[in-house]
């Protein structure tokens, strides 16, 4: 099982966006000595103080420069108008050069209206600029010569430059929250980050099936095949004693289910986003609920060293290979104290085998 750690800037009264990012960055070394398996953020906009990294490839550099062994996964690239294909591509390969070949990439078609109003895309459409871009961006990165036509992308044999350190590329994920996207990316043969919404282990259950029916279809042309399927916790946190740990989560915990709720709630109204719509009922009965968000959602992982050892057990079991961790939004010196908790008491069981 892999430990990841996605974080995303989120700011607390008396901690500006600079001070945030000069964190994350000792986070990340932090993770990194303790043999975390992946360090990454999410391209965000205009959703302070929750979101704050609108431009991660620049705050990636830094973390490349500092780290040694960690890998350096985009989560997500935003696979959209406003984000050419062709420069994701040049983007992931530089990280990859300066990173020694560390690089990873995971794409999404958006989930926040904010965003898609702001940038003027339609939600009906995210779909298929989502896969037309997954077309552009494997050819970049594995073709001698870029050319493709498609319905979204249409661009004439160019020579792309820089190609990426791993050959033919590095791995590729998508995010995705819907079991159609799950399967979708199972048929491509790339990984996938699931976010099941807090609908519970039952819905992940579900997502992750789909995904391993879609790789055993052996649809997938993709040059290097990922076959991982990743869990999004939106919120983490390990501490000595779980009613510690509680204590210190709960703002974080259930202020980021009522931005999911209200995020959702609205864009399950949209053309292809209708699989939400149906399910925000359960979700607004038990908003606040803390009881509810740790015992019935995967998305929520707070306790102590041995319930985190439990729920990574448990996700093990249903199919899950890699478990990323937002661990955001407290206090610096909380973070660190979770995640050295996580790398010395908790990823040594789990790998070794014990309890």
């Amino acid at each position: 099982m892999k430990i990841s750690l996605l974080q995303e800037g989120e700011t607390i009264q008396g901690v500006s966006v600079a001070q945030r990012y000069q964190e994350m960055i000792a986070e990340a070394c932090l993770a990194d000595k303790l043999g975390f398996y992946a360090w990454g953020t999410s391209e965000q906009h205009f959703n302070p103080p929750k979101f704050t990294v609108s431009a991660p490839e620049v705050l990636y550099a830094a973390i490349a420069a500092q780290t040694k062994d960690i890998k350096l996964r985009t989560m997500c690239a935003v696979m959209l108008q406003w984000n050419h294909p062709i420069l994701v591509a040049e983007r992931t390969s530089t990280l990859d050069i300066v990173s020694n070949g560390r690089a990873e990439i995971a794409t999404a078609r958006s989930n926040n209206l904010v965003t898609l109003e702001a940038f003027g895309v339609d939600p009906s459409t995210t779909r298929a600029q989502w896969e037309d871009g997954m077309e552009v961006l494997v050819k970049a990165f594995a073709d001698e010569t870029l050319q493709h036509e498609g319905p979204i992308w249409n661009i004439p044999p160019r020579t792309i430059v820089p190609r990426p350190l791993q050959t033919p590329h590095p791995p590729i994920y998508v995010s995705a929250s819907s079991v159609q996207t799950h399967s979708n990316a199972g048929e491509r043969g790339i990984g996938v980050l699931s976010f099941e919404n807090y609908f519970g282990f039952d819905y992940l259950q579900e997502c992750i099936d789909a995904y391993r029916a879609g790789l055993a279809t052996n649809k997938s042309t993709i040059p290097r095949r990922t076959e991982q399927a990743g869990l999004y916790v939106a919120t983490a946190f390990c501490d000595t004693t779980r009613a510690r740990a509680v204590d210190i989560a709960r703002n974080v915990t259930t202020s980021y289910f009522k931005f999911i709720i209200d995020l959702y709630a609205p864009l399950g109204k949209k053309g292809s986003y209708e699989y939400l719509d149906g399910r925000m009922l359960r979700l607004l009965e038990h908003e606040g609920d803390m009881d509810f968000l740790i015992s019935e959602t995967p998305s929520v992982m707070v306790g102590d060293p041995d319930d985190f050892i439990k729920r990574i057990r448990q996700l093990e079991q249903m199919g899950i290979d890699e478990i990323l961790l937002r661990i955001d939004g407290i206090p610096h010196e909380d973070i660190m104290r979770s995640i050295e908790l996580i790398g010395r008491e908790v990823m040594p069981v789990i790998n070794g085998g014990g309890k």
